[in-house]
Parts: structure tokens; sequence; C-alpha cells
């Protein structure tokens, strides 16, 4: 059977969903553009003073009903259509993203540096060539791209990469462009409904949607733009310390910006991205790696699977440098979200969303595949149980002692890869300690080093099509945008 992690009940989730509709209907959210508060009011909104919004729960579950992805499929699009990131309920396992942001971590000599854009193609092409890695997010904030660096992000990223690409987004005026590069990726408008570009953007804790937030939901609610709705209510700051609290209030926010989606788009797909974060009282510093994210990771899936709507989970380790407070961060994030059932993660490297490393992307891959094949579980039937085999092996005896093995039976070979995963390179060393002393005393990470230069020397990216190469640069024109390339 599959592995499985579950921290709540049907009673439970029940009660969580019911507080978070009383919570919509009861407390509102305050909404800081008088257009939606308008459109709110049409639709059955209670408007009270300070343009607090009441939610009532038929209207609730009307744009819900109208999510056309709830509960069914829902597509991250790369440009090369085998690569997708189809998020479903028969999905093989869940997906994982790397996300691309502002600074760099350079392990080889220690320096924490702002991000270049030749660090951003260099992290996407090894995330191209990564296999377990299934998309790219990009989200640098790089002061030379100015307002429009959500599109610069995007064309650096579907250059060095096919797949899945999604951006966040605090400019409103950069969608436009990124929207006008995705058509022609898509090939045409009606193309891009099927295959839209995915845009997130924030809800502001606690209950309220500020111009920015307004201002984008205006700006996505457009066929061919996949809205991802992000809250973030770090617990015991803009939401309560309990986890229950904590939850029904996320998904009171998460609704909020989903009605409104709705009223604004209707049948607009809808996904949501929902961190846990913890304010922490001794450093009074916003955490995202700490034991309460590890509790949270177990409960997401279950969230997930009980609302409908995929839920994109970010891992985000509080570790400054590549050591081992970032492995157990890592580690310990990762694990309960595949094996709690979250069905995508968004990976964001280290130091609390801040800062990238491209060796560190071996690591998650090795992580990543290990948690997958625990999440396979334990497949019992005659083949694996080898009572035959190990009659066989058994039967084998000479002078009076039984001398057989497993190394040179069929069965062996038939499962030996697919129980263990075996690697074939030599990131992960597994030789003796004469051998490793042999091979040089190497760490993992100088043998990262030496595999991340390897890929980049050797992993041949697709270009893009000429024609979207003259779809750029009526773009650039266009918008006054400077070549990405040099």
């Amino acid at each position: 059977m599959k592995a499985k992690l579950q921290v709540l009940g049907k009673d439970e989730l029940d009660t969580i969903y019911g507080t978070a509709l009383d919570i919509l209907e009861k407390i509102g959210v305050n909404i800081e553009d008088e257009e939606i508060v308008a459109l709110l009011k049409k639709n059955g909104c209670k408007i009270g003073e300070n343009n607090i919004v009441y939610y009532p729960k038929s209207l609730i579950e009307r744009c819900l009903q109208s999510t056309p992805n709830r509960g069914g499929t829902t597509v991250l699009c790369g440009r090369d259509h085998t690569r997708d990131m189809v998020i479903s309920n028969n999905q093989e396992y869940p997906y994982v993203m790397a996300h691309v942001l502002m600074n760099y971590y350079d392990g080889k000599t220690t320096t924490y540096r702002t991000l270049t854009k030749d660090d951003i193609r260099k992290f996407v092409t090894i995330v191209d060539h990564i296999e377990s890695i299934n998309g790219v997010w990009m989200c640098t904030l790089m002061p030379e791209f100015d307002k429009l660096y959500s599109y610069c992000e995007y064309e650096l990223a579907i250059r060095n990469t096919t797949k899945p690409v999604c951006v966040s987004s605090f400019e409103p005026v950069a969608i436009p462009p990124a929207y006008e590069l995705a058509k022609e990726l898509a090939g045409g408008e009606d193309a891009l409904r099927k295959r839209p570009l995915t845009v997130a953007y924030c809800e502001i804790s606690p209950l309220t949607w500020n111009k920015y937030g307004c201002d984008m939901l205006k700006a996505t609610a457009m066929p061919g733009i996949q809205p991802v709705i992000t809250v973030e209510t770090p617990m015991g700051d803009t939401g309560p310390a309990t986890f229950a609290g904590n939850i029904a209030q996320k998904i009171a926010e998460l609704f909020s910006g989903l009605v409104i989606v709705q009223l604004l788009s209707e049948g607009l797909p809808v996904l949501f991205v929902v961190p846990l974060e913890v304010f922490d009282m001794r450093t009074a510093q916003i955490c995202l790696a700490s034991r309460g994210d590890y509790v949270w990771a177990c409960a997401v899936g279950q969230l997930e699977e009980y609302l409908g709507i995929p839920i994109i989970s970010p891992i985000s380790p509080d570790s400054k440098l590549l050591d081992m407070q970032e492995a157990y961060e890592l580690s310990f994030s990762l694990i309960p979200r595949i094996l709690g059932g979250n069905k995508a993660t968004v990976i964001h490297g280290l130091d609390q969303t801040h800062a990238i490393n491209n060796e560190l992307l071996l690591l998650m891959d090795e992580m990543i595949i290990s948690v997958r094949r625990m999440s396979q579980g334990i497949e019992v039937n005659d083949d694996t149980l080898a009572f035959d085999v190990l009659k066989e092996v058994c039967s084998k005896i000479e002078k009076g002692r039984r001398m057989g093995h497993f190394l040179n039976q069929t069965h062996t070979l038939n499962w030996y890869i697919k129980e263990h995963l075996p690697r074939r390179d030599n990131i992960i060393d597994k030789h003796n300690r004469e051998k490793w002393i042999q091979n040089g005393s190497k760490s993992f990470f100088q043998r990262a080093v030496e595999k991340v230069e390897q890929i980049l020397k050797e992993h041949e990216l697709e270009p893009l099509p000429p024609e979207i190469e003259k779809k750029i640069s009526e773009i650039h024109k266009k918008y006054n945008i400077p070549d990405l390339n040099t």
C-alpha cells in the first residue's frame, strides 16, 4: 500500500471549513477597491464601515461551483507539452518546482550577493536538466527590470527551459507583455485558454485585499491567465497561533479572493499558494521552516483534497548556508508534504525565500527521488514475496551448508532498480572509505560543484522558434524593454 500521513479527521475538517465560512460571513474582509466592493455588493454581499465586506455562504458556494478545475485537472504549462504538470487525483507523483529568488549564495566562496541574469540562466538550465524537478517559479524583483520584472523573469525562464514556468507579480503593468508572450507561445488566444499563463499574487492578512492585491485581481481576471491566490498568515502575528484557527483563517482568505476572481471572470481556473509561517517569539522573526511548518506539511494534502482546489505548498528553509540545518529543514518540510498527499510544492532554496544555489538543486533531486519512493509504499504479491526464489536459493548446498545467494537471480535484476531507485552517478557516495579516499575524499558539495559544471557544459537547451523571437522583439520595442541576452 502507499504511504500516507493524516493529521485531520473528516469531522475536524468540516468544523474548520464551517468556521472559515463563518469568518467570511460574520467578520468580513477589508477591501480597498471601490469597484470590487460594488461588484460584491451587487452579488449579495453586505458592506459595513471601512469597506468591510461580508460574504454570504450562498455566494461562496456559487463561485466554487463556477471554478472549473475544482476537483478536476489543473495544468501548469511549459513550452514542451510532454513536460506539463498535470495536477489531478490520478497523477503519478507529487510535483516539485524550484523557485528563483533575489540573491545567490555561492557555496564555493561563501559569497552572498545580488542575483544576476547569468545566475538565472544557469539555475533554470539546471532545473531543465534535472528530471525530478518539474518546473520553475520566478520572483527576483531585480531592480534593473523595474516594474516589468515579471515579464523579464518570464522571458528569461522560457528561454532556458521547456518545463512549466510560473511568475509572481506585485506590478499589474507587467501582466500585458507577459500575456502577449504567453499567447504567442500557446499559438493564439484560444490556445492560451487551454494552456494558460500562471500568475501568483498575495492577499494581506488578516482578511484584507489592499490596493495592490485588488489591482492584481483585476489584471489577471482574463481568459488565458490562471490566477494563483497566495495567503500568508504567520502564526501568532497576523494569524492565530493555533493550527485549527490559522487554517480556518487561511481558507477564508483564499475563498475571499476566489469569489472576486469568479465574479470578475466566471470560469477561470484558480490555484492556491499557502505557506505556513510562525512568528518566533524569541527572535521576533517570521520563520518558514519551524516545527509548525512540519505539522502543517502533514495537513496540507488533506486540506487540498477537501477543498478540491490545487494548493502549491512552499518549502522555505530558514538556513543561511548549505549546512546541516539546511538539509534538516528541507527534508522535514518536503517529506511530510509528499507523504501527506500534497500534489505540488515549490522549494524556495535558502535564507527564508531570499537566496538560491545551484548545488542545492542536486540535493533537492536526491530528496525528491527518495521521498517519491517512500510515497509508493510496499507492494505485496506473489512476485515480491519471492517465496519460490528463496526456495531455489536455499536449495544450493555445498558441504552441508546453504551457499546460495540472490546476486545471480533474475528476480533481483527485475526488482532491484524498481525497489531501490539506485543512482547512476556519484553525487551520493556509496563506496567504502578506501575507494572514497582514492576518489579524492570529496564532500557532497564538492561532487555537486563538479556535476553542476558538467550539466552547464553539456546540457542542450531547446532554442525559441523564430516566430517567438520575432514576437519578443516586438514586445521589447512596445514596452521599452532592453535586450535580456546581454
